[in-house]
């Protein structure tokens, strides 16, 4: 992997967050000696805590060396080529992509190993699939399906490109009942597996399925979780009793930001290659992902875990009312869809940060939060207060540039994004 698309890019004040009048290559962003906390950019800001970076892409790695798996991250979240650097750096196996668009973006920054976790079914889509993969040799590529039309649809898009094609590397994607994609159960499963398999112009490696949005009927989301993963255990153990697969060893793949432990617990020793495609864990949360550390971390023992990277720092713009403060970050800037974000910090005068207790966001507009201020906190209005959110997903995508910092809050770099 490389970042050559990165050399010359220039940003101005028509970037959020860049200050005004100023034009500064990307990579000498870290050479302007800003300190964010002193008012040296324009709040609201998005950053990335270097150190709290480093850490969960090592911390990700040893747990997966102890379970004899690997991670294809899912880059969806960040879609930031840096960032992926770092984590193909630390030993991820590759990286995971849901769409045309971002699989593009990977392979225009020389990633050469990609599982695509969805399908592509239209026919523009499939053919640049297709001439990308005859394009690149050296390219390791996975799709998924889940329907005799979807074997049909790849396998066209392949003839269409004539008999020196290279073939598609396929997944069969096992789903469940009122879910998303994905087979929703073993005999439907393994007829789309003897189809791939049958098709000259695909090759049937292996099995996916994605259990983080499975809504349990009874027993709790991880016994919901733990019985799904035997079915895919299943299912893989039918193909490769027909010797439906055409990779050795064939993939396994699993795991989202939830519930890798379970995953990787329940598939270790199949004979198969486990891949694990958490994306969220290189930044973690504030929210719903560390209530799951928590339970992982007691499920596994393990005696420390993943820590938050990412905040949005805002100004207290206003304080209306007794209780009550105005925060300069909206829904432009933060995610809001697994929940409101959460006061972690405060600097007061350009000074170190506090932790931030007794606060609570309750409300969000476009541009503005709403702080509910206990009475004995002191806020004043230019304040800067640092946010924690929740799925972390939908707080990158509302940011072209984020900081790079370090403990200090010192910039030293800058982080580009390509949603």
């Amino acid at each position: 992997m490389h970042l050559h698309p990165l050399d010359d890019l220039v940003l101005d004040e028509t970037t959020k967050a860049i200050p005004p009048g100023v034009a500064v290559r990307l990579h000498d962003v870290g050479s302007m000696s800003w300190n964010l906390l002193r008012g040296d950019v324009p709040l609201p800001a998005a950053v990335i805590r270097e150190s709290a970076l480093d850490h969960n892409s090592r911390w990700m790695q040893r747990f997966l060396a102890k379970r004899n798996a690997v991670i294809a991250p899912h880059v969806k979240t960040t879609m930031c080529p840096q960032i992926m650097q770092r984590q193909l750096r630390d030993g991820a196996w590759g990286v995971t992509v849901a769409t045309l668009h971002q699989m593009k973006v990977c392979r225009r920054f020389g990633i050469d190993r990609i599982v695509l976790a969805n399908q592509l079914v239209g026919r523009l889509e499939l053919d640049a699939l297709v001439a990308e993969l005859n394009a690149s040799a050296g390219l390791d590529f996975y799709m998924l399906i889940d329907s005799l039309d979807a074997v049909r649809l790849a396998s066209e898009a392949v003839g269409r490109a004539g008999p020196a094609s290279r073939p598609i590397q396929v997944l069969v994607e096992r789903g469940y009942p009122g879910g998303r994609t994905g087979c929703r159960n073993n005999d439907t499963a393994l007829e789309v597996a003897r189809a791939a398999h049958a098709a000259p112009q695909l090759r049937l490696c292996g099995v996916e399925a994605f259990e983080g949005l499975i809504k349990p009927k009874d027993g709790g989301p991880a016994r919901a979780v733990a019985d799904f993963v035997d079915e895919i255990g299943a299912l893989y153990e039918a193909c490769a009793g027909e010797n439906l697969f055409e990779r050795a060893p064939p993939i396994v793949t699993a795991g989202g930001s939830s519930f890798y432990d379970i995953v990787l617990d329940r598939l270790s020793g199949s004979g198969a290659q486990v891949i694990t495609r958490s994306g969220c864990y290189v930044s973690h949360d504030s929210g719903i992902y560390q209530a799951e550390q928590k339970r992982i971390l007691a499920a596994t023992g393990e005696n420390e875990g993943l820590v938050n990277a990412l905040e949005v720092w805002t100004h207290v713009q206003s304080c209306p009312e007794p209780g009550l403060a105005i925060l300069t970050a909206g829904k432009r800037d933060f995610g809001t869809d697994s929940g409101l974000p959460v006061p972690l910090l405060i600097s007061r005068d350009g000074g170190s940060p506090e932790t931030l207790a007794g606060c609570e966001i309750f409300a969000s507009n476009d541009q503005h939060a709403y702080m509910r201020v206990a009475a004995t906190v002191s806020v004043k209005v230019g304040d800067r207060i640092g946010l924690g959110v929740s799925h972390p997903c939908t707080t990158f995508d509302k940011w072209q540039i984020l900081f790079l910092v370090d403990d200090a809050y010192e910039i030293v770099g800058a982080l580009k994004t390509y949603f």
